[in-house]
């Protein structure tokens, strides 16, 4: 590590710190602006937010990198806020006009750097693991409060009550932002646990429920027919949720928490967060019917601020954030930060990138593995895997490979418009029809001298194209190593592109009955937490992407030749599947 990576990474571990400490300053200067009777009690709930809130949720949220450094998001989020809070709590003291929204400008934008570190947290990792997906959604959720915040200073209220604008401030840095970063921390505690299910199905609803509720309310303002209806039926199932999930924190969290002041804590702001949300539910149904229920009617903002607001702001979120503080839960998903290849392609790839590019090297390789043993790990026995399989991945060049794919609609559809562009390039034609006989692929294996110490030490070049045309032609050009990662052995493939490259970090696992054929496997294990999965490189970062794919390759008995199906899924739907017959190549 170079002085200045050393000197970057002290640095960056001080970040948590330094939010800890903003948090702990803000109390102080709240309690004094509270004292003093600066402001009202909407005021004072949403300055409560900027000063100690935001600072101890990204401090939660804290994700470093596989090397002790964080992303630049965090660091806007975490160095800034003190100093943009005190500007935007400065900006409710003044009137609205241009002044009061130059004032509350830095506060919306620390608010969208704190959802840049949630989009970059959910583009390392992918929508994996439920938990750590309602993370996310509190990040990002918090940029609409922080708009919001504009339109108020500027005494814009565009269809809605002037009061709704305010409110809208409240409810993304309340139940938009804290709500799904607590939900997310006592989700990492309970993870296939009694109460998994409950968890999952809750958290998802209130990953989703801040936007549906005021998409709801736009609605209404705009006058849409059953609105009202709708908005209340969304917030019945959003407080059900949040009731249901804080059933589950008290029966399924807290028994497992060893420290008092934190079961204390997060005990009691369960049980306020469930009163609240009957408050919430009154006060829907008010809207919906124009009627009035317990003293709560469409316009009693003042009543719902008391009871609801308050107790959401005091009973719940700050007793919960400063319980999950006392001890944080590890996240079960990997850490970001896995090596990528920094290869990526021209306009045009083809068969003979390696050689224009001048990559290829003089050791002798033969396949995409150099030797299967090399992958033995507890999900792997290499002894078990058929002779023929084995002889595949070890001597990959060797064959002949005729392909039958059967695609999924819309996908089918989509892919009539992508294949062109992939049989232009020369990358990546995954085939629209069969391709047999003279129109199989063929193959070699080429040693590699890589870029960098990410990309492969080998390719198998796989192609048609000098024998098909048009919608027959396809090209695969691969290069492979084995990555290894606590102690795991994964196969990673990398795909060079134009501008980018799609990397595949594979698990390898036994196969059939007998664990005679191999799969390969992209799909995370439970709660994301290897290195498996499928990555585009582009402007020189990755993103985990929401495909997955598996390839299975077993042995065909009569022949010694093998057969393999490619699996891909987006999100868990099937997008295409590919069925290959893979022979030896006359003279092998």
């Amino acid at each position: 590590m170079t002085v200045d990576a050393r000197d970057r990474h002290i640095s960056s571990e001080l970040l948590p710190t330094f939010a800890d400490a903003s948090a702990v300053l803000g109390a102080v200067g709240w309690l004094i602006l509270v004292v003093s009777g600066v402001f009202g009690p909407i005021q004072d709930i949403i300055a409560l937010a900027m000063l100690v809130l935001v600072p101890l949720a990204v401090r939660l949220a804290d994700t470093p990198r596989r090397d002790g450094t964080r992303s630049g998001w965090y660091r806007i989020a975490v160095v800034g806020q003190p100093m943009m809070a005190l500007l935007g709590v400065f900006s409710l003291t003044m009137p609205p006009g241009a002044a009061a929204v130059l004032t509350a400008l830095p506060w919306a934008a620390t608010t969208g750097a704190v959802a840049g570190f949630g989009a970059w947290r959910l583009l390392q990792r992918g929508p994996w693991p439920i938990e750590e997906l309602s993370v996310d959604a509190g990040l990002l959720y918090i940029v609409v409060g922080g708009a919001a915040l504009l339109f108020d200073r500027a005494g814009v209220s565009l269809v809605f009550e002037p009061i709704i604008v305010t409110l809208t401030i409240v409810h993304f840095h309340y139940a938009g932002s804290a709500l799904p970063i607590l939900a997310g921390m006592a989700g990492r505690h309970d993870p296939g646990g009694q109460f998994d299910s409950l968890f999952r199905v809750t958290t998802a609803i209130i990953v989703v429920g801040p936007g549906i509720i005021g998409t709801g309310i736009t609605a209404v303002a705009l006058d849409f027919p059953l609105a009202a209806t709708i908005e209340f039926i969304a917030v019945a199932f959003f407080t059900t949720a949040v009731a249901l999930f804080s059933v589950a924190v008290i029966a399924g969290v807290l028994p497992l928490l060893s420290s008092w002041p934190q079961r204390l804590l997060l005990g009691g702001a369960s049980l306020a967060v469930t009163v609240s949300m009957g408050f919430a539910v009154v006060y829907g149904f008010a809207r919906a019917t124009g009627g009035t229920y317990f003293g709560i009617g469409p316009q009693s903002f003042g009543t719902m601020v008391t009871y609801h607001g308050q107790l959401n702001a005091y009973g719940f979120a700050v007793p919960a954030l400063v319980g999950w503080r006392l001890a944080i839960p590890e996240s079960r998903a990997r850490s970001p930060g896995i090596p990528i290849s920094r290869l990526t392609g021209g306009w045009s790839i083809g068969e003979d990138f390696l050689e224009r590019r001048e990559l290829t090297g003089d050791a002798t390789v033969s396949g995409m593995m150099d030797e299967v043993d090399a992958y033995q790990s507890d999900r792997f026995d290499p002894s078990a895997v058929a002779p023929s399989v084995r002889r595949f991945f070890e001597r990959s060049g060797d064959y002949e490979l005729a392909v039958s794919p059967d695609w999924k609609t819309p996908w089918r559809q989509l892919a009539i418009l992508y294949r062109p562009v992939a049989t232009w390039i020369g990358q990546l034609s995954v085939p629209l029809v069969s391709a047999t006989g003279e129109l199989a692929l063929s193959g070699r294996v080429v040693a590699v001298n890589g870029v960098d110490a990410q990309t492969g030490d080998r390719a198998w070049v796989r192609s048609n194209a000098g024998r098909a045309t048009g919608a027959d032609s396809m090209t695969y050009v691969g290069i492979y190593d084995r990555y290894v990662s606590t102690g795991r052995s994964y196969l990673r493939v990398t795909f060079p592109l134009s501008g980018s490259n799609l990397t595949g970090i594979l698990r390898v696992e036994n196969g059939g009955a007998d664990g005679e054929a191999l799969v390969l496997s992209s799909f995370p294990e439970g709660g994301n937490g290897d290195d498996a999965g499928l990555y585009l490189l582009v402007g020189g970062g990755s993103v985990r992407l929401p495909l997955n794919e598996t390839l299975v390759v077993e042995p065909d008995d009569e022949s010694g030749s093998v057969h393999a199906v490619h699996r891909v899924e987006l999100l868990g739907v099937r997008v295409f599947t590919l069925r290959y017959d893979i022979r030896l190549a006359v003279g092998r």
